[in-house]
């Protein structure tokens, strides 16, 4: 890389665009008078990595024109393309290399690439497995199918491969990669133990802020609390801007019955991130816990705010209000929006606000509402079916206490309704 390529990326640092392009014309001009293919080659790399990309196509193009009896250039040209989201333009520089040179694999890889980008998996898969039938040993293909299978949710394909890669390249430059990706894959299908044990295998000095995210929500969900928790706080010790750490270490503090731990944590999360609605719902829900109602209502109000149609908050909300005995809440609340009066869930709370108000008509509508898709849970049934007693409807309330039989045909509430229901 000659002295004027130098004096472009020094221009660049000191933001000084206008001398940069000039010393980047001037480079060229430079390497071309003396020919100097591979400072111009390091002077393209440099260019592409730095995110350059139409100056190193200029390099490449220059250098395509000096010395055309190399055939890599239209590689370097069509990963340029692909990079600047000139897909098409790609693919047509990469079918033109034949089956028959020897960098016909390394296209391949590359039409992979190309054909994942704009969606086209089966073509991608199909590309790399060809390659794969020409160098069956080379690692950095077999990354390639299951980092493929990995972005489009294949887990399942995904992890043999992964699995096959650390046992016979242990020193691949990717290792501390595939370990992570592997422990992702394993989470994703819901075995953490699997997911932990790979995560667990990363040196300490060389985890990631995404790697310990990742160990710590494994120790999660196996209710291990302790680790959980030294896990978030490694972290965010770490880096304190990684902003859902702070969801899930409060989660590991709750569960860990650490409530005002767990409240604080949340609390400066939102001091963090004050636009994050879920932080607020979290918080709600542990003042909730700590019998402080109010300064849930606060909280909820403020999720609301930011996300109107966030039906947690709205649950939490007419939970409450129950708990509260505010019934007139309550129906204030759902009876606000049409769509809360055609979920289940809530036509359920309007049945039993109303029934507390001795609304009787408005509770029956509102709890047969709710049977059309509340049929197969118990603790609806069990409340449906008091209401129905109360009011002497004794065909329904058989009916209801045969359907709750026939989905736990032992359970002693409905078992004792059954024995007595005509007396």
């Amino acid at each position: 890389m000659n002295d004027k390529a130098k004096e472009m990326f020094e221009a660049i640092r000191e933001n000084e665009l206008e001398i940069a392009q000039i010393n980047f014309e001037a480079s060229l001009k430079q390497a071309l008078l003396e020919d100097d293919i591979e400072g111009l080659v390091e002077f393209a790399e440099r260019l592409h990595q730095a995110g350059f990309l139409s100056e190193a196509k200029q390099t490449y193009e220059l250098l395509k024109n000096m010395a055309p009896h190399i055939e890599e250039w239209d590689l370097f040209l069509a990963e340029l393309a692909i990079d600047q989201d000139h897909v098409l333009e790609g693919i047509d520089l990469l079918l033109k290399i034949d089956s028959t040179n020897e960098l016909y694999p390394n296209a391949l890889l590359l039409l992979a690439d190309a054909y994942q980008t704009i969606g086209l998996y089966e073509v991608s898969e199909q590309k790399i497995l060809e390659a794969i039938s020409i160098l069956p040993e080379e690692p950095i293909l077999q990354y390639a199918l299951a980092k493929l299978y990995y972005a489009i949710g294949s887990f399942k394909k995904a992890i043999p491969i992964y699995e096959n890669l650390i046992e016979l390249q242990p020193d691949f430059v990717e290792a501390e990669n595939i370990l992570m990706q592997l422990a992702e894959c394993y989470h994703a299908i819901g075995d953490f133990e699997e997911g932990v044990y790979y995560l667990e295998q990363i040196e300490s000095k060389k985890h990631t802020s995404d790697s310990l995210f990742q160990l710590g929500l494994g120790y999660l969900q196996l209710k291990d609390y302790g680790r959980a928790v030294r896990n978030f706080e490694e972290l965010l010790s770490k880096d304190p801007d990684y902003l859902s750490a702070y969801l899930y270490l409060s989660q590991a503090l709750e569960a860990d019955l650490q409530l005002e731990e767990a409240l604080g944590t949340i609390l400066k999360g939102i001091q963090e991130n004050p636009f994050q609605a879920e932080f607020y719902l979290a918080a709600a829900n542990l003042h909730r816990k700590l019998k402080q109602p109010e300064q849930a209502h606060l909280l909820l109000e403020k999720a609301l705010e930011l996300e109107p149609d966030i039906m947690e908050a709205v649950a939490m909300k007419v939970d409450l209000a129950m708990e509260a005995e505010q019934y007139e809440d309550v129906i204030s609340i759902l009876e606000s929006q049409e769509d809360y009066m055609n979920q289940p869930l809530y036509q359920w709370s309007l049945a039993r606000a109303y029934n507390y108000l001795e609304e009787y008509e408005r509770a029956s509508d509102y709890f047969d509402k709710a049977y059309y898709q509340l049929d197969e849970n118990l603790d609806f049934l069990q409340d449906y079916s008091q209401f129905l007693r109360e009011e002497g409807r004794v065909e329904d309330r058989a009916e209801i206490i045969k359907k709750a039989l026939s989905i736990e045909p032992n359970n002693p509430y409905f078992l004792e309704m059954d024995k007595n229901q005509f007396e």
